[in-house]
């Protein structure tokens, strides 16, 4: 193990080598087209475009001797603008043109119209309790307005459901006889 261990490091260094001489060639260094040119071998911080400042012999040919740089003016608009944020005068947002979405407003209108009809419902029954002749006509509205109402409406799908599986439930012995009238043929 302790070949393996030293000739990977002597491996390590002789690459480590070799890429500081190519980068100082100019050239790409060995883990460039592995990790990425950013990546360097020694500790020497370096541009990745540290080789690029030079020339190449071929570009003398294209160079014009009289070529003359033309100096550029500074464009200074005439009029320019003074931002001062102190003088803006809205400190607070206003909500005055903002739009309730048609869609959350019929929600709400919704909503209100049946606690409305929930309150007028339940009004109404109260003095219907009230105007019974006697106590006794009163508790029995009151029971069977517990079980059925007048109003329909007010009870969803699934309360109506719930109610005729599990309200109106007979016992076993109960639904046996049913069961058994039900199959009877009498004709």
């Amino acid at each position: 193990m302790d070949q393996a261990a030293e000739r990977k490091t002597l491996i390590q260094e002789k690459r480590k080598q070799m890429g500081d001489k190519r980068m100082t060639l100019g050239m790409k260094s060995f883990y460039a087209s592995v990790m990425g040119s950013i990546f360097r071998t020694s500790d020497e911080p370096r541009n990745s475009f540290s080789t690029m400042h030079k020339r190449h012999k071929k570009d003398a040919e294209y160079i014009h001797p009289d070529y003359r740089e033309v100096a550029t003016e500074d464009y200074v608009p005439t009029y320019q603008t003074v931002f001062d944020d102190d003088r803006d005068p809205v400190r607070e947002p206003t909500f005055a043109k903002h739009r309730i979405p048609l869609q959350i407003r019929c929600l709400e209108r919704y909503s209100d119209s049946k606690r409305a009809y929930a309150h007028q419902f339940k009004r109404e029954i109260q003095l219907l309790i009230d105007n019974q002749s006697t106590a006794e006509d009163a508790w029995q509205f009151v029971r069977t307005m517990a079980y059925t109402t007048l109003w329909p409406p007010l009870h969803t799908r699934k309360e109506l459901k719930i109610f005729e599986k599990d309200f109106c439930k007979l016992t076993p012995a109960e639904q046996n006889r049913y069961d058994k009238i039900m199959a009877t043929n009498f004709i």
